[in-house]
Order: structure tokens, then C-alpha cells, then sequence
């Protein structure tokens, strides 16, 4: 399918036009001067200005046939609808060209009769204008293609990238699994926690992969992947983290876009528990009220610190861009303070387009 083309430099366009029908008149007045002194006799009663005026009305001719082929965009039409326009201009022009030419520019010798010279005329103004219609026409069409071929080899290393990038994705987790595989096996028996450390890592990293493809997946699917990832945690802090679940499960079966409860727990470990000296309960809610979801995870925390809503906001700008992007306004994100010391962030989403029965 052919590009629409990019406009021309002005300076390009009318440097070319310039050096086009001056070259002609140029080329016009260097044969008329062999003439004369060839034969002087015969030269004498040439008119040495008509040629130079034709060239002058002929570069504002094909200035507004530019204009029309531009608005009429006619470097996109079918090939048959282009030849039939092409033929049409280039007779129009030359009638009008012609017609100016003998009547107002030159007028019929003694020797030639006035059809003698309107069909002279005819003839030089229809090779000039198609000379110029065909290099006009040949140079968009081979910038076009010139184009096109500039695209298709971005396209080209761009999907090279994107199977390299594809590769070093389905590269990446094998290694990572066989690394931790290999890690368990070094860890003595003894040390039952931090197998089951690094066996739950493991599980949470293959949930993670698998379901980050899919737009949405079961409530139920996401509190298993946050259970294994609460259980790591839990080794790492012992009785310093306690979790509540507040989930009924008549909701399991609602869906959530994936790993979006995730992001919002490792949230608050990591800028709610870690930063809290004292013992630390998350808690974790889900209600359905109508046709909306409300899911709540609340943890340590106070909005007031200097550095708690910059760091607090990033991980929520990303939640609330996918709801965005998956409810539009009806998906909503906010985080606030319940109190001096706890911090609540709500999810709150329409039910009604991704239910899965």
C-alpha cells in the first residue's frame, strides 16, 4: 500500500523548477544562437523571446498542476485512475499552454500558417509537461518506495528484538529455577526453613511468570500466590509479622487483574513492616457490595512522613493505571490513613465485566 509522501522542501522543489525550465530556455536560446550563425538569413525573423516565455508560463503551469495532484492526492489513487488523470492533465496543459503561446506570445510567420504553428506548439509544450509529469511522478514513487523499505527493515529488527527479548524471557526463569533448585540442595536438611524459604520463593516466582499473561484471574489463584509470598516473609520476620484474611469465599471466583494484590501487600512489608519497630498485623478484607468489589489491605504506616507518600505512590500509580486501563473510571485505587499509625489501601472495580462462571 503506498505511503503517503512527506511534503518536499520548498527550497528542493523550486530549485528544481528553476533549474528545469531554465535549463530548457537556456538550452532554447544557446540552439537559436547556433542558428543565427548557421543562417543568418534565416534566424532573422525568428522570435527569439517565445520559447523563454513558454518556459516561464510552463513553470507556472506545472506549479498548479502540483497543487492539484497534492489535493487531490493523487499519488494514492489506483494505477488505472492515475494513467486516465495523468493523460487528462497533460492534455489539458499542453491545449492550454499552446493556446497562450500562439496567441499571445507568438504570432504565425509568413512562412507558417497558424494551425502549422499551434501544432508546433503542441508538440514541444506536450513533451515538456509530460517530462515534467513523469519525473515528478517517478520521484514519489521511488521516495515511497524508498520509505517502505526503510519500514520494513525497522519492522524487521523489531520483531528480531522481540524474539531475542521472547528468548531471554523463556531463558531467564529456567535459570532462576534451577538456581534455586540448586540452592535447596545445598542447604542441609537441618535447616527446614530455609528450604521451605526457598521452595516457597520458587512457587511464587512460576505463579508469577504464569499467570502475568492473562488480564484477569480468580481471586482464589491471587491469595494462594499472596499466601506464599506472606509465608516468606514470615520466615524472615518471624512472630514481628501477623496476617488477618478477612476473604470470604463465596468471592474467590470474582476476578482481579493479576499480581495487583500482590504488588499492594509487598507494598506494605515493604514500607510498612520493615519500618516498624514494634510487632505488625496486615490485614487483608474483601467485600462485594452491588456490583463492585472492595478489597482492602491495611498495614503500619503514617501518610505524614516526609518520605511515606512518594514512596507509597508508586506502587499505587501503577495499580491505578491497569485499573484505568481495564475499567476506566469505574476502577478505582486510593490510599489512606486509618489512624496515626495504620494505612489502608482500597481497590474498588465493577464486578460485572470480568466475572468468569
Amino acid at each position: 500500500m503506498y505511503r503517503k509522501p512527506k511534503e518536499t522542501d520548498p527550497v528542493t522543489y523550486w530549485g528544481c523548477q528553476l533549474f528545469g525550465w531554465g535549463g530548457v530556455a537556456l538550452f532554447g536560446r544557446i540552439m537559436d544562437a547556433l542558428q543565427s550563425l548557421a543562417s543568418p538569413h534565416t534566424s532573422a525573423g525568428q522570435d527569439h523571446q517565445f520559447l523563454p516565455l513558454t518556459c516561464l508560463a510552463g513553470l507556472v503551469a506545472t506549479h498548479l498542476l502540483r497543487m492539484i495532484i497534492k489535493r487531490g492526492e493523487w499519488l494514492e489513487m489506483t494505477p488505472g485512475r492515475l494513467i486516465a488523470r495523468y493523460a487528462a492533465a497533460l492534455a489539458i496543459t499542453t491545449l492550454v499552454l499552446s493556446f497562450i503561446g500562439v496567441t499571445l506570445l507568438k504570432a504565425p510567420s509568413a512562412i507558417e500558417g497558424k494551425m502549422e504553428t499551434f501544432t508546433i506548439a503542441l508538440m514541444i509544450n506536450s513533451s515538456l509537461v509530460g517530462a515534467w509529469m513523469a519525473i515528478y511522478f517517478l520521484f514519489h514513487f521511488y521516495e515511497g518506495f524508498h520509505r517502505v523499505l526503510q519500514e520494513q527493515l525497522m519492522l524487521r529488527e523489531a520483531i528480531t528484538s522481540s524474539q531475542l527479548e521472547a528468548l531471554r524471557h523463556q531463558l531467564n526463569p529456567h535459570f532462576l529455577f534451577n538456581a534455586l533448585n540448586s540452592i535447596r540442595a545445598l542447604i542441609p536438611s537441618t535447616s527446614l526453613e530455609a528450604r521451605e524459604a526457598v521452595t516457597r520463593l520458587a512457587e511464587v516466582l512460576r505463579a508469577t511468570l504464569s499467570i502475568n499473561q492473562e488480564m484477569t484471574v480468580h481471586l482464589g489463584k491471587e491469595m494462594e500466590l499472596v499466601r506464599d509470598y506472606l509465608a516468606v516473609e514470615k520466615l524472615r520476620f518471624g512472630d514481628h509479622l501477623h496476617v488477618i484474611e478477612r476473604v470470604d469465599d463465596k468471592l474467590c471466583t470474582i476476578d482481579i487483574p493479576p499480581l495487583m494484590l500482590l504488588t499492594i501487600v509487598e507494598n506494605a512489608i515493604k514500607h510498612g513492616v520493615q519500618r516498624h519497630e514494634h510487632a505488625a498485623t496486615i490485614t487483608i478484607s474483601t467485600a462485594l457490595k452491588g456490583d463492585e468489589v472492595n478489597i482492602g489491605v491495611e498495614s503500619p504506616g503514617n501518610l505524614s512522613e516526609p518520605d511515606s507518600s512518594s514512596s507509597l505512590g508508586i506502587g499505587l500509580k501503577n495499580v491505578r493505571e491497569r485499573l484505568q486501563l481495564i475499567y476506566g473510571n469505574d476502577g478505582v485505587a486510593e490510599l489512606e490513613s486509618l489512624d496515626e499509625n495504620t494505612v489502608r489501601c482500597s481497590l474498588r472495580y465493577p464486578v460485572k465485566l470480568v466475572s468468569k462462571k
